[in-house]
């Protein structure tokens, strides 16, 4: 016999033992049916596999954004599609909503409540999305501060937007109040835009990334300029979801340069949120996608180079698997393994490893099952022997007595085979094969 065909027989041995030890314990075996099934329900390792992307109006820069995951996403065997809202605030409410298929959005964590806050958890930062100012240089000469659009017909993006409620946070500094104003118009950006460049409004105010198309647009459009906040870094120390960041002189065009001059921004982060209740395996694939989408050159214009995924804005609560992915990064298993088998062994080697620490031990204790239960079964033959052997002792048998005990001692012997012999217990059935014939042999002899 070969060394793989001796294991392969004490395994076959061992789930037979197994196999008998179950079908004799049936509290037992549904005891351990019970923490298998509490096992994988805990690791729970079938994740959704759709992602519904709550992002912004068609054709921005988030909307533009949610595709290009969800076609990053379909590489994984995954599946989603882009939901068009009204932007940031609509979004969380539609992730909190039990009932919407919506599972992760787009969001800014300075245009969302507390309360809202609070019902989802951050995947982190995507991009830096400025706060666009931009103004009609035929009704104002120079804009100094945000302070100078008073009186003025300024576009600020419908109310659920997250520009309206990041621009009532900025105007408010100033003591400018956005509801009593009525010279501040909540409109959606496509139109806004349009009526500000057919000079039915005076400026307008966007916070989105610089591959939206509006900003795209505006930014070269003549007779348009852009405010450059020179208390940028104040609003920066003021405000922990904000960085200062600088758009230079031609870096959206060499000749003629695009910008002019040199601009001051503030910006605040994108924020992936979604809701608690997605699966873990899931939210590491949307880590994984946003990771790879951010080595595009396109998203690189403010960011450095694998600068995100990061958590920037503290605002919205991280997620602990976001947490782990980047104090640990992604789990080595993503490079060889489909997702969700790579986030199940991920989830489940600390389980695996504390099973091992506990079984090891045990195992060099030699609580063999099919050597226990073997000899469990061969008690009762020796309990056997020991009575004829009492019997022997203590008197002389007839030769009636004495056929009996030969009949009796052949159907231990048949019982004894029948049973059958595990691997490595030979040498204690054959010992009970010799105790039987020494007792064939003082039978005789009695």
């Amino acid at each position: 016999m070969s060394l793989w065909s001796y294991v392969a027989s004490v395994v076959r041995a061992e789930l037979k033992a197994i196999a008998d030890q179950a079908r004799e314990s049936k509290v037992l075996l549904a005891a351990f049916l019970a923490c298998l099934v509490g096992i994988i329900a805990y690791l729970d390792p079938f994740p959704e596999r759709q992602v519904h992307f709550a992002t912004a109006f068609s054709g921005s820069d988030w909307h533009q954004f949610g595709e290009m995951a969800v076609e990053y996403l379909r590489t994984k065997g995954l599946d989603g599609s882009v939901v068009v809202t009204n932007g940031a605030a609509e979004n969380v409410d539609r992730l909190i909503d039990p009932e919407d298929p919506v599972n992760a959005a787009f969001a800014y964590g300075m245009a969302l409540t507390d309360a809202q806050r609070k019902e989802v958890v951050s995947l982190g930062s995507v991009s830096y999305d400025p706060i666009w100012v931009f103004y009609r240089k035929d009704r104002i000469a120079h804009l100094e501060d945000l302070h100078g659009l008073v009186g003025l017909r300024v576009g600020l993006g419908p109310p659920r937007s997250g520009t309206y409620a990041i621009a009532r946070l900025l105007l408010a500094e100033y003591g400018i109040d956005l509801e009593r104003d009525g010279s501040f118009v909540p409109d959606g950006f496509p139109e806004g835009a349009r009526n500000f460049l057919e000079g039915r409004l005076d400026a307008l105010v966007m916070v989105a990334s610089i591959q939206d198309p509006i900003v795209q647009k505006l930014v070269r459009s003549e007779g348009i300029e852009l405010h450059s906040f020179g208390n940028a870094p104040a609003f920066e120390k003021r405000y922990n979801s904000l960085e200062k960041l600088l758009l230079p002189a031609g870096s959206l065009a060499i000749f003629p340069p695009v910008p002019a001059r040199d601009v001051s921004l503030v910006a605040t982060t994108t924020t992936l949120a979604v809701k608690r209740s997605m699966h873990p395996d899931l939210q590491l694939a949307l880590l994984m996608t946003i990771k790879e989408m951010n080595r595009s050159s396109v998203q690189l214009f403010f960011a450095g180079r694998n600068e995100f995924p990061s958590y920037v804005d503290p605002l919205v609560p991280l997620s602990p698997v976001a947490s782990r992915f980047y104090d640990y990064g992604p789990p080595p298993v993503m490079r060889y393994l489909p997702f969700w088998i790579a986030g199940f062994v991920d989830r489940a080697w600390v389980l695996l490893l504390t099973l091992v620490a506990v079984f090891y031990p045990l195992s060099k204790l030699n609580l063999h099952l099919r050597k226990l239960r073997f000899l469990v079964q061969e008690r009762p033959h020796y309990e056997e022997l020991l009575e004829i052997e009492e019997i022997l002792s203590s008197r002389k048998l007839s030769d009636e007595e004495k056929e009996g005990l030969q009949k009796r001692l052949d159907e231990i012997n048949r019982h004894a085979i029948r049973a059958g012999v595990p691997v490595g217990e030979e040498s204690h059935y054959f010992e009970l094969l010799n105790s039987i014939h020494l007792l064939r042999g003082k039978i005789a002899s009695n």
